[in-house]
């Protein structure tokens, strides 16, 4: 996905990728406890067809789309974008610019009353209002008596949000710290999977938006909830596709800035990280171990962020690589197994490596592995039966 140039004011609008389309109909947000004086209300409907919207995608980015259905029953709209790619998209992660007529009235509650202390603040941005208790976090009074420009807490993240990681430096990059202290939803109220991945109101990071947990998202080692790339502030280099050797801990969750360490990779962990990010690029599942597997692993040895094997020379690197695939025949799959050419490798089961137990302590996970990952926008092959060792391996590492 390109960066687009373009945008309206000074928002951070993308161009959709068309594989990345998802023309499911999601499940509705499920009202959400909100932590402010509109808790328990329904949502009320403020789109319709043709209306040009922002809507956030699940690296949690803006992108620019026209509504083109509304269901009121799910909650959500059926959304075109500039690209053509397609998608329902709540309506928790639809932004739009203010109403021409009519009473302002709250974004969150819906309510036109301004009384102190909790009066109508209008956001410098996009123009909608919202009320000192309703937005979060609370808007103190000495904004209204300021001068100076105020921007709601969507238009916070649209402005500052980008691939690689969120800005670090200027006004809006603290206003975005300040608005990181607290989840505009209740943790506590999301029902996840067994193994924590997925959660049934696709609401995650600091946005609240949809995601994706085998792309680009850390998950918090304190709260387990996962966050973008594009909403993380303390990340040195951008992230590959799967790559969970950090440890992450939120901003909720460290009363303040960002914690991040990253985790010693093995030979192997780089050749899973490597094929896995491969496979998601390129939609297929062998390489060669040397024309293809190799050019990229050299490519992005600086993005691997090695660790104590960053001084290994490119010369000696395959051999480690080749010595790695072949001694881990419980993850690796060679083409010789399915009569291809012996120098093609993949993953046996399409899954995102984690830190080994020596570098992390992690709990044991009761997740299921019995079928090849699938990720958006190609269909999943069935696998071969796996060995006995190899199906214990993956209940065991797969977290």
């Amino acid at each position: 996905m390109d960066r687009d140039g373009t945008g309206v004011g000074n928002s951070s609008l993308h161009k959709r990728s068309p594989s990345h389309r998802n023309l499911k109909t999601p499940v509705s947000s499920v009202h959400l406890s909100l932590q402010d004086g509109s808790k328990g209300k329904k949502p009320v409907c403020k789109f319709e067809e043709g209306q040009d919207v922002l809507a956030r995608w699940s690296d949690g980015l803006f992108y620019l789309g026209t509504v083109k259905k509304v269901n009121k029953q799910k909650e959500s709209c059926f959304v075109i974008f500039e690209d053509s790619s397609k998608s329902w998209v709540l309506w928790k992660d639809i932004q739009t610019g203010a109403c021409g007529g009519g009473e302002m009235v709250c974004t969150i509650c819906q309510e036109e009353c301004s009384e102190v202390p909790n009066e109508m603040v209008i956001c410098d941005k996009c123009g909608q209002g919202y009320h000192q208790k309703c937005h979060m976090p609370n808007i103190d009074s000495s904004v209204i008596a300021s001068d100076a420009k105020w921007l709601c807490r969507q238009c916070v993240f649209a402005t500052t949000t980008k691939r690689g990681g969120a800005l670090k430096k200027g006004p809006n990059a603290k206003a975005l710290q300040v608005m990181k202290q607290t989840l505009p939803y209740q943790l506590e109220d999301l029902q996840w999977d067994a193994g924590h991945k997925t959660n049934h109101e696709q609401c995650y990071c600091y946005c609240g938006g949809p995601g994706d947990w085998y792309l680009k998202m850390l998950q918090c080692w304190r709260c387990k909830q996962w966050f973008h790339e594009a909403c993380i502030q303390c990340l040195q280099k951008p992230m590959l596709y799967g790559d969970r050797f950090y440890l992450f801990i939120c901003s909720v969750c460290n009363s303040g800035p960002e914690y991040l360490k990253r985790l010693p990779l093995r030979w192997v962990d780089i050749a899973h990280l490597s094929l896995y990010n491969l496979s998601v690029i390129h939609k297929k599942k062998y390489f060669d171990s040397e024309l293809e597997l190799m050019t990229y692993i050299h490519e992005n040895w600086d993005r691997l962020q090695t660790g104590e094997l960053t001084d290994t020379l490119k010369s000696a690197r395959y051999d480690y690589v080749l010595e790695a695939l072949n001694e881990n025949k419980c993850m690796f799959m060679s083409g010789k197994e399915i009569k291809k050419k012996k120098h093609l490798f993949g993953l046996r089961i399409r899954v995102p490596p984690i830190p080994s137990n020596g570098a992390m302590k992690t709990e044991e996970s009761t997740e299921e592995v019995s079928h090849e990952f699938k990720i958006k926008g190609r269909k999943s092959s069935k696998p071969a039966p796996l060995p006995a060792a190899a199906k214990r391996y993956f209940l065991s590492l797969v977290h």
